[in-house]
């Protein structure tokens, strides 16, 4: 696998600040980005002049947005409130998109409740789901479902379950091995999940962790690691990967400081104190992922 060719990085893994950000992509010769917060606001809160200075530097340096990271149903499924806010939310994103000719958007599956693959409720989240999809219809912008463990898509399983209900031309994968590792009782990410969830990919994110017995009750079952130090065998996932035929991006996800900050912060991706060290750690990740993939 040819480095740097299919990898990306997630914006705010590096900085909030785009001649940072600009200078990133440049040294390590990326094809482009994935957009998620930037210049100290959340992605459903960017500007006009945001967008425009993004999409001026994708110009001026021959890069490409590979997806943008909404927030959308990342909310409860019975606050009917929040759903329609949310629904804005997509609506303003799908904009963000044609501005920065990106041709997926990333959304969730609303906060996880036990029995997560009870069949009505499921019902209910692909319902909602599908009216995303009337909002994107004709506008050329794929809608990637990402497992997330605080969503009812977490595991492999779960996000089957819900791809089988949603028309494989506009809704697919965007597949977290890592994600697995936060979920409570979850077997370890296999890379037979990237085989079973092949002709449904649409983009892959890389991060890795380590599960340890949480400090506090409630706190994150696993806590970040350098990529290919901690628990998802990334060797065996970039091999199962191109062994399916895999076509997308792998996009870096870093979630882990050098200059270790608050866990917290690292599960809400927005603002500086978000990227605070981002750059450093997210350079560490890269070259342990060319490293890796130079192997295969």
């Amino acid at each position: 696998m040819k480095f740097p060719d299919r990898f990306t990085v997630i914006s705010d893994e590096v900085s909030q600040d785009l001649p940072v950000l600009r200078a990133f992509v440049r040294e390590f010769g990326l094809p482009g980005i994935e957009l998620r917060s930037f210049a100290g606001r959340a992605f459903k809160d960017l500007t006009r002049d945001d967008l425009a200075a993004i999409a001026a530097a994708a110009r001026e340096d021959g890069w490409k947005i590979f997806g943008c990271s909404t927030p959308v149903f990342k909310c409860a499924i019975d606050d009917a409130k929040a759903i329609a806010e949310h629904r804005e939310i997509f609506k303003r994103s799908l904009d963000t998109a044609r501005t920065l000719g990106a041709d997926l958007l990333r959304v969730f599956t609303f906060l996880r409740q036990p029995d997560p693959l009870e069949p009505l409720r499921l019902d209910r989240v692909a319902e909602q789901l599908r009216g995303l999809g009337e909002l994107a219809r004709g506008s050329g912008v794929r809608i990637g479902i990402e497992n997330e463990h605080s969503c009812f898509t977490g595991t492999v399983a779960e996000m089957e379950a819900i791809l089988a209900r949603l028309p494989a031309d506009q809704f697919g994968a965007i597949w977290d091995p890592c994600n697995v590792l936060y979920i409570p009782g979850a077997g370890a990410p296999l890379p037979s999940d990237i085989t079973r969830l092949a002709s449904r990919l649409f983009h892959l994110h890389v991060k890795d962790s380590i599960r340890r017995p949480p400090a506090t009750p409630g706190a994150h079952i696993a806590v970040g690691t350098p990529l290919g130090l901690g628990q998802v065998d990334w060797r065996g996932h970039l091999e199962a990967a191109r062994a399916a035929g895999y076509a997308g991006m792998f996009s870096l996800e870093t979630h882990w400081r050098v200059q270790k900050i608050d866990e917290s912060l690292l599960h809400l991706p927005a603002g500086y104190s978000f990227s605070a060290g981002g750059e450093a750690a997210s350079r560490v990740c890269f070259h342990n992922l060319k490293s890796l993939a130079e192997t295969l």
